[in-house]
């Protein structure tokens, strides 16, 4: 099993010790929950891998659920957004405030994400 990708018929799947991944309904993304650290980075990076071969122009992070993202974390969702074509773009929904906070300190006016509240 992809440990970042939901199995089909599966509503949610377990990405490692505690990250959770379901799918959005209506649009092109996922609902990611737990935490991203240590334990959870393979998982979290399989994830940004898919996000960039799937090929979305606008795809989805809802991160409201995440309690914790690391500086690691942060720079492989950099690191990730960066690879990505002019016409596209991550959409991070609620994400935890020491990531935006992360994001907004090394990587100002990253055009690839996007932050809502």
């Amino acid at each position: 099993m992809d440990a970042a990708a939901p199995p089909t018929g599966t509503p949610a799947a377990r990405a490692g010790a505690g990250l959770t991944v379901r799918p959005l309904d209506g649009r092109a993304g996922v609902r990611v929950a737990g935490e991203i650290g240590l334990a959870t980075r393979a998982a979290w990076e399989s994830l940004l891998e898919r996000v960039l071969h799937e090929g979305e122009d606008v795809y989805c992070l809802e991160l409201s659920e995440v309690a914790f993202a690391d500086v690691a974390g942060a720079t492989a969702l950099a690191v990730a957004a960066q690879r990505l074509d002019a016409r596209r773009r991550i959409v991070l929904h609620r994400p935890p405030a020491a990531l935006r906070r992360t994001l907004e300190a090394f990587w100002p006016g990253l055009r690839a994400i996007e932050v809502t509240t």
